[in-house]
C-alpha cells in the first residue's frame, strides 16, 4: 500500500523540531556569576530591611542589624537578638523582597538561636494564596531568634550572551510562521465558541465560577481567594450533608502537608459574610462534628 505524506505536515514537523531545539539551547545556557552575586546582595538587603522593620515594631530603634549569613546557594539566615511579632513577618518580608526585585517561591523558618529548634514557619506559596499562615497569633517570647529564608528554585538566572537575541528572534519567526500556517488551514471560528464554557455552580440565589474564583450573590460579584473558592466548591458539592471537620480539612488543605483546624473556622466565617445577602443559604455548625451547607434550591 502506498502512503502519501502531505508536504504541509512535513514542513510543520520540521518547524516544530527546530523551535524545540532553539528554545532548548536558550534554556541550557550557563548562568553568569555576577548575576548570582547581584541576586544574593538583593536578598541580603531585603532581609536586613525586614529585620529593621521587625525591631521597630517591637519598640527597638537602636539595636544594630547583624550581618546576614548565606548558608548555601539557596539559604540565608538573619539573627535577631530579641523577640518580634510573628504575624508581621510574612507581609514585611514579602514587601522587602519585591522592593529589591527578588522573585521565586521560598520557605521561612523561625529558629531558636541556642539550639536551632524550629519555632514557627510558613511557605510563600500558601501565604500568597490566602494572606494567612499557620500558627498566626502565637507569641514568640524567645530572646534570640534566627529567620531562615530558603528559596525553592535555583537562584541563578540564565545568562544572556550574543547568541541569545539571535535564538529568540529565530523562535519568534518560527512561531509566527506556524501560527500563520495553521490559521490558513482552518476555517474561521465563530466568536461564540471562544467564550468561556466552564459551567457555573448555582445554589440558592448565588453562583460560583471556580476557574475564575468569582462568587455572584444576588447579582453582586465578589472575588474569592484560592482557598475560599476550594472550600465553597466542596461545601456546595455536598450541600445539605453533615460534613466532618477532618473530612473537610483533608479535602481542602490536603496539599499543605499540615492541617490547621483553626483555619477552617476562619474560612467558614469569611464565606458566611460573603453569602450573608442570600437568605436561602446557610452554613450551619454541627456541634462536635463539623458543618452543613444548607440551601433551599438544588445545586447545578
Amino acid at each position: 500500500m502506498k502512503v502519501n505524506i502531505k508536504p504541509n505536515w512535513l514542513l510543520t514537523s520540521g518547524l516544530l523540531l527546530l523551535l524545540m531545539l532553539t528554545l532548548s539551547t536558550v534554556w541550557q545556557q550557563e548562568p553568569h556569576a555576577d548575576q548570582t552575586q547581584q541576586r544574593s546582595e538583593r536578598i541580603n538587603l531585603a532581609l536586613r530591611q525586614t529585620g529593621d522593620r521587625l525591631l521597630d515594631l517591637a519598640g527597638d530603634h537602636t539595636s544594630a542589624i547583624p550581618p546576614v549569613r548565606q548558608l548555601d546557594e539557596h539559604t540565608w539566615l538573619l539573627r535577631l537578638e530579641r523577640s518580634f511579632e510573628y504575624d508581621s513577618l510574612p507581609p514585611i518580608l514579602r514587601t522587602a523582597l519585591r522592593r529589591h526585585q527578588v522573585s521565586g517561591d521560598y520557605n521561612v523558618s523561625v529558629l531558636r538561636c541556642i539550639d536551632q529548634t524550629l519555632m514557627l514557619g510558613y511557605t510563600s506559596k500558601v501565604y500568597e494564596e490566602d494572606r494567612q499562615v499557620a500558627c498566626s497569633g502565637r507569641d514568640v517570647t524567645t530572646t534570640c531568634l534566627n529567620i531562615q529564608l530558603r528559596f525553592l528554585e535555583p537562584t541563578s538566572q540564565a545568562a544572556w550572551s550574543w547568541k541569545t537575541p539571535l535564538l529568540v528572534l529565530s523562535s519568534i519567526f518560527i512561531t509566527v510562521a506556524l501560527m500563520t500556517f495553521f490559521y490558513r488551514q482552518k476555517k474561521p471560528v465563530a466568536l461564540e465558541t471562544l467564550a468561556d464554557e466552564t459551567p457555573l455552580l448555582r445554589f440558592g440565589q448565588s453562583s460560583l465560577h471556580p476557574q475564575n474564583q468569582q462568587l455572584l450573590v444576588k447579582g453582586q460579584e465578589k472575588k474569592l481567594t484560592f482557598r475560599e473558592t476550594k472550600l465553597l466548591h466542596y461545601l456546595v458539592e455536598h450541600a445539605n450533608q453533615v460534613l466532618d471537620r477532618e473530612q473537610i480539612l483533608a479535602a481542602v488543605w490536603q496539599d499543605e502537608g499540615v492541617l490547621v483546624g483553626r483555619s477552617l473556622d476562619v474560612f467558614v466565617s469569611r464565606l458566611r459574610k460573603l453569602l450573608q445577602d442570600d437568605a436561602s443559604i446557610n452554613i450551619a455548625s454541627v456541634h462536635s462534628v463539623g458543618y452543613r451547607f444548607e440551601t433551599e434550591s438544588p445545586t447545578g
